[in-house]
């Protein structure tokens, strides 16, 4: 108990001594109390590193990985995802199916057709199709002949015709 005291007092006691041999150095500290109105002035700590600042940046999630899985012509099979879509980018066509997170599906084996919608309130969106294998030579007959057509053009169309008739 004794020890414990003389450590508390001892060291406080030593403390005040340091500062009592500062203090007799400064004209302005006088004999007041031992920690006088300079000591106010001479023991102020500032900081000695700057604070960082929280930033509203700093987050990002990971890429979904939407799109297109299976292009046109690609073999499918029964359940390969096509395509990853939020909303309905691209429509589900013949022999697909859509998941509730609009992702198509192939429902048979077949090759992967995408092809313009039909529907009016539609334009410019793009319909999924999978076509079973049996079909995909007169499907892809039908493609190339519509493509020929529109490389082609009215124009090219009617000097070939009066070419052919000469």
């Amino acid at each position: 108990r004794a020890s414990t005291r003389m450590f508390r007092g001892g060291l406080h006691a030593l403390s005040r001594g340091i500062v009592n041999q500062v203090l007799q150095g400064i004209p302005e500290a006088g004999s007041s109390s031992i920690f006088g109105p300079a000591c106010s002035s001479i023991f102020v700590r500032f900081a000695s590193k700057k604070q960082g600042g929280s930033s509203s940046n700093g987050r990002d999630s990971a890429g979904r990985r939407l799109g297109i899985k299976k292009y046109g012509s690609e073999f499918v099979t029964h359940g390969n995802i096509i395509a990853r879509q939020r909303g309905t980018k691209w429509h589900c066509g013949a022999n697909c199916g859509i998941g509730v997170d609009h992702t198509i599906y192939a429902l048979i084996d077949g090759r992967v057709h995408f092809t313009d919608a039909k529907n009016r309130h539609k334009p410019g969106k793009k319909v999924i199709n999978v076509v079973p294998h049996d079909e995909w030579p007169h499907v892809l007959a039908q493609v190339q002949a519509k493509n020929v057509k529109s490389r082609v053009g009215p124009a090219k169309q009617q000097q070939q015709l009066q070419q052919s008739s000469e």
